[in-house]
Formats: C-alpha cells, sequence, structure tokens
C-alpha cells in the first residue's frame, strides 16, 4: 500500500511543477529572449535529473517514449542544422531555446501520473488564469508611467506579461477551453468546477483585449474539436451554452467600455472606465461560482432519454446549418466569401488602424503574412527542399529579399518558417511531435476531461500555422504540457523502475545539456548586461561584459558588436573598427557588422562598407535612415 504522504507527493508536485514554470517562464516576456531559455531549460534538466537519480519510477508508456524520441530528435536536427545554416550563431540560439521544450517535456512527463491528471489539469488552468488575471488588471487599473495607448508598437493592445498581444490571446484561449472541459466534467470536484467557472469571466476579456483574431479563430477549431471528440456532446454543449452565457456578457461589457477600447482614451477616462468595469466582473464572477453547484443539481435530478437527446441533437445540426447557410448566402455564396477572404489576406496594404480597435475583430488581413510565407517558399530554392537554410536563418533570408521593406524576425507561422529552415525533414520531425499527442488523445476520448484537452491542444496546434507562438518559449511549452497531459491520459501501465543502461543514458544526455545551457546562459548573460550598458551610455561596463560574453560565445558575432559600439561611445574608433572586422570576419553576411564599421570610416571605405551592407539588405529602413542622416567618423586610415 502506498503511504498517505506518498500520495500526496505523488499528486502536489507534479501540479506544483507545472504551474510555478507556466508562471515563471510567461510572466518573463513569455520566455523569448535568450536568458530565459538559459535559466529555464537549466532548471527543467535539473528536475530530470534529480528524478532519474532519486527514484526513476514511472508509470509511463509507449506513446510517452515516442514523444520524447521525436522531439528528441527535432532538436537533434536543429543542432545538425548550424553545420549548413546560413546564419550559424542564430541556429545555436534556435538550439537552446529547443532545450526548454525539451527539458520541459521530459521533467513533465516523469514526474505526472495517470492519476495526478485530476490535480494538474486545474494547476495548469489556474497558472494561465493567474497570468491573465494580472495582465487584465494592467488594462483596469493602468498606472500612468505604463499608459500609452499611442504607442506606435503594440496598438493599445493588450500583451503584458507576454510581450506579444496575439501570444496572450493563444495563452487566454487554452485556458478558455480548459475551463470549459473542467466545469462540464462530471467527474470534478465541485471546488475546480467553481474555479473553473470563475475563470470562464476573466480568460474571454483578457482574449478580448488582445484584439487577436488568429486566437479567437484557434478557439473555434478548439470549441469544434472538443464537441466533436466528445461522447457525451449534447450535455458538454448544454452546460458550456449556460456557462458562457456570463463570459458572452463579460465580453459585451468590455466591448462597450469605450476608453479601454480607443486608442484616443485619456488617462483618466480610462482608469474609470476600468474600475467600473472591474465591478461588473466581480459581480460576474460572483454569479459563475454559484453556476457549478446549480449544474450539479440538476445533473442528478434531470435525465434526458436517448430519443430526446437525439432530437435535441439534430435540432441543433440543423440550427447550425441554417445558420452557416444563411451567413454564406448573405455574403454572396461561397465562392464570393473565399475570394474576398483571400484577397484581404494577401493585401499586402493593411487596412488603416481606426480608433476604435473593436473594429480589428472584423477584418481578415494577415499584416503580411502572405509576403512572409513567401519569402519562406522562395528561399527553399537555393538551399534545397531536404535540410532548409538552417534553424533560425528566416531573418537573414528575408533580408535578402526583395520583398523586405521591414524589419521581420520570423515568418508567423510555425510550419511554413520550419519548412523554410529545417526543410522537409524538419518539418516532418515536427510534425509528427504534434501529431502524437493527438493520436493519444482521440484513441482515449471517452476518458474524462481528453475531449477538452484534445481541443485545447488542436486550438494550440492550429495557431501554430498563423503565428511565432513556438519562439516565446513559455507559450510554447504551455500548449506541448497540454500535449503531455494527453500522453499521461492515455497511459494504462503499472508503474516500473527504469533499468539501468536507461537511467545511466537519461544523466549522461541531462548532463550533456545542462553543460550546453550553462555555456549559453552564461554568455547571453553577460550579452544582456552589455547591450543594456551601451544604452545607457556606461560604455566601460558594457566592454567588460561583451569581452566576457565573447570568450563564453566564441561562435557569434553579437559580442564583438556590442564591443565595437561600446569602444566607438568611448571615443576609440580604431579599437571600434578592430571589432566590426572581427565580427565580418566571423559572419561576413551579417548587414549590422557592415553598417557598425561604415560608422568608424569615411571616404572609399565607407562607401564600400554602406554598399555591402545595401547588398545584404537592400530595402533595410535603417540603412536607408543611416545614408540620409548619419555623418561618417573622422579618422585617421
Amino acid at each position: 500500500m502506498r503511504s498517505w504522504a506518498g500520495t500526496v507527493v505523488e499528486l502536489v508536485v507534479p501540479a506544483a511543477f507545472t504551474g510555478a514554470t507556466v508562471v515563471l517562464l510567461v510572466r518573463d516576456q513569455g520566455g523569448y529572449f535568450p536568458v530565459s531559455w538559459g535559466w529555464g531549460a537549466l532548471a527543467l534538466a535539473g528536475v530530470f535529473l534529480i528524478w532519474i537519480l532519486a527514484t526513476a519510477r514511472t508509470d509511463a508508456g509507449r506513446a510517452d517514449g515516442l514523444f520524447l524520441l521525436a522531439l528528441s530528435a527535432l532538436t537533434a536536427w536543429v543542432a545538425l542544422s548550424v553545420v549548413w545554416s546560413v546564419d550559424r550563431a542564430q541556429s545555436v540560439l534556435e538550439l537552446e531555446r529547443g532545450l526548454v521544450l525539451l527539458a520541459g517535456c521530459a521533467a513533465f512527463l516523469v514526474l505526472a501520473r495517470r492519476r495526478s491528471l485530476a490535480v494538474l489539469v486545474p494547476a495548469l488552468l489556474a497558472a494561465i488564469t493567474g497570468i491573465c488575471v494580472y495582465s487584465l488588471w494592467t488594462r483596469l487599473a493602468p498606472t500612468r508611467a505604463a499608459f500609452h495607448p499611442d504607442d506606435p508598437i503594440s496598438r493599445y493592445r493588450l500583451f503584458t506579461p507576454v510581450g506579444y498581444w496575439n501570444g496572450l490571446g493563444l495563452f487566454a484561449v487554452l485556458g478558455i477551453l480548459l475551463a470549459l472541459g473542467l466545469v462540464t466534467a462530471r467527474s470534478c470536484r465541485i471546488g475546480v468546477r467553481i474555479l473553473a467557472s470563475v475563470s470562464l469571466v476573466v480568460l474571454p476579456v483578457a482574449l478580448f483585449f488582445t484584439f487577436s483574431r488568429g486566437a479567437w479563430l484557434a478557439l473555434v477549431v478548439g470549441l469544434l474539436v472538443t464537441v466533436a471528440s466528445s461522447p457525451d456532446r449534447l450535455r458538454v454543449v448544454a452546460e458550456g451554452a449556460a456557462v458562457a452565457a456570463l463570459s458572452a456578457l463579460a465580453v459585451a461589457l468590455a466591448w462597450r467600455a469605450g476608453p479601454l477600447t480607443h486608442r484616443d482614451a485619456t488617462f483618466a477616462a480610462t482608469v474609470r472606465a476600468g474600475h467600473r468595469l472591474a465591478v461588473e466582473l466581480l459581480v460576474l464572477a460572483v454569479a459563475a461560482a454559484v453556476a457549478p453547484p446549480l449544474m450539479r443539481l440538476l445533473e442528478r435530478r434531470v435525465r434526458v432519454g436517448v430519443t430526446a437527446r437525439r432530437v435535441l441533437a439534430a435540432a441543433l445540426v440543423v440550427v447550425a446549418v441554417a445558420g452557416l447557410a444563411a451567413a454564406v448566402a448573405r455574403g454572396g455564396g461561397p465562392a464570393s466569401l473565399a475570394t474576398r477572404a483571400y484577397h484581404s489576406f494577401a493585401d499586402p496594404v493593411p487596412p488603416r488602424e481606426q480608433g476604435n480597435l473593436t473594429t480589428r475583430l472584423a477584418s481578415l488581413n494577415g499584416n503580411g503574412r502572405a509576403r512572409m510565407w513567401s519569402v519562406a517558399i522562395d528561399s527553399l530554392h537555393g538551399s534545397g527542399w531536404a535540410i532548409g537554410s538552417g534553424a533560425g536563418s528566416f531573418e537573414r533570408n528575408w533580408d535578402r529579399s526583395k520583398r523586405a521593406d521591414e524589419v521581420v524576425r520570423d515568418a508567423h507561422g510555425l510550419y511554413v518558417e520550419m519548412l523554410s529552415e529545417l526543410g522537409v525533414i524538419g518539418l516532418l520531425l515536427l510534425l509528427v511531435v504534434l501529431a502524437i499527442p493527438l493520436a493519444a488523445g482521440f484513441r482515449r476520448r471517452t476518458a474524462a476531461l481528453v475531449p477538452a484537452l484534445t481541443g485545447t491542444y488542436a486550438a494550440f496546434v492550429a495557431h501554430l500555422a498563423v503565428d511565432w507562438d513556438w519562439e516565446l518559449s513559455g507559450l510554447a511549452l504551455t500548449g506541448l504540457f497540454v500535449g503531455c497531459l494527453l500522453l499521461v491520459a492515455h497511459r494504462d501501465r503499472q508503474e516500473r523502475i527504469l533499468g539501468t543502461t536507461v537511467r545511466a543514458g537519461g544523466v549522461a544526455a541531462g548532463l550533456a545539456a545542462a553543460a550546453f545551457v550553462f555555456v549559453g546562459l552564461v554568455g547571453n548573460t553577460s550579452l544582456a548586461r552589455a547591450q543594456a550598458a551601451n544604452g545607457e551610455h556606461r560604455f566601460e561596463a558594457a566592454a567588460a561584459a561583451s569581452s566576457t560574453a565573447r570568450r563564453w560565445m566564441p561562435w557569434s558575432p553579437a559580442p564583438l558588436q556590442t564591443l565595437g559600439t561600446a569602444r566607438l561611445g568611448q571615443g576609440d574608433p580604431a579599437a571600434a573598427r578592430a571589432s566590426f572586422r572581427a565580427a565580418i570576419a566571423l559572419d561576413p553576411d551579417n548587414w549590422q557588422s557592415w553598417l557598425d564599421l561604415a560608422a568608424t570610416q569615411h571616404g572609399r571605405l565607407r562607401r564600400r562598407a554602406v554598399a555591402r551592407a545595401r547588398a545584404l539588405y537592400p530595402h533595410n529602413p535603417q540603412l536607408r535612415e543611416f545614408e540620409e542622416e548619419a555623418s561618417p567618423v573622422k579618422t585617421t586610415r
């Protein structure tokens, strides 16, 4: 018999690990920056190593092993792409981020147990809801220092603390779908259902203020998959609709709160509207807390016969089909709708932003995604369809393109970007990784919570096609955790202890990954300090930090670039020129190094460096500004 303490640890530890991992990574700008990858991967690898050395006990099955093997193969392919990459330094960074996902999934799967599913899903929902509550509060009760509705980047879209409004939108969608699954699950404790019901007041409002169209589409995909995979879909639809009524009312109240949705809002008006909406949401949250007990009472007293269920199901289908047919007919027919949708999405000139951001939700424009995807596909002609141009190389390919007229780092679509950077082989590996949890979910769709997890994971997989969620390691790991929950639900084996050979291999792999991550963490931390010091004009500190970063990152030109900038700030153009030339020797196709070099020269040498930078990035807006405004530094040759 397992002891009571052992049972508590078996349930509490995985839940605490899940919540802490999501919160700590996502709150750090979504886990976008390299320093986050370092401490994140190091901590996650440490959890895995502690487990394998302490107990190595697991109930993981074949699906878990296949998933980790496929994710390891994808990570290894990223590492191998450094050999042929057109941007090797960036490929190394991609490997560092990939290790966060691999270490996180490995640690999650070895800690989780089939019996702990009932606490893991609420723990994940609590982490998502906590982040979204904080984010929403920054809109409802803004500080004067952080109030910038006219910001040209965010355009008043909610993004804190993830750092990207579309990423926060998807994050909220994952929480909404998990909450719907919990609130309609008869097997869940009443306290968990109340938590889920209250979350459904907050999460949709947070999603609304991101004004993310892709996230709303992902929500629709998730709902459809949830209903389609549920064996008790009629009850799920009925109870979900009842709870969603409060969610819809919350969004309606947010919609009418003008200062919270208009870019020309004043600070005083925003504070008043935010406080009023906060009170309204609090009232709705209290009402939402009452809903689950009422639903449980109805579940016990109301029994719907087979015939009645069939009639109701048929009626729902008829209503849905009729509504869809009416909408299509009003739009001029399916062909007309499809044509207009395509042209709207592909239009390279987005419609002019209105002061009222709610109008953005009615637009289908892709904000340049069609051009980005076209550049990604075109890059394969020179590098080959099988292997691509190297992990993280899209930005370099974009810079060289004639379509590049703005700074773009990602293709805003994981699958097309993976095809461009890692070729057909890399894309197939990614699809295998993502497909294994889906297959496990569909095989166990009759189990409790599995339909909701399948729908949540499907929303994540769908949104990956239209945005760069994979670059936000915290967000990507949250979505993969949902996939791992499907693998946990698929388990049916008894616990066992791994053999000595497997444990030795796991320890060796974990230590090797930790050593690599530690090197990257020290280098990236020093580089971040150097860049911050340069921005604050503390050039001596920047030079010292750059030298440290150079020792730990000898493959990257970035430390040499920051060192050159520091030397230039110290009034030593000769030393700066030497640093920039060393960066060019390391990566001659980096336009930034050539432009930095031009700033230390004049005459023919300066014109030659500028010309080289233009050849590498023909339509660089920064280069045009440099040519028009920058003056050459007077130095002796």
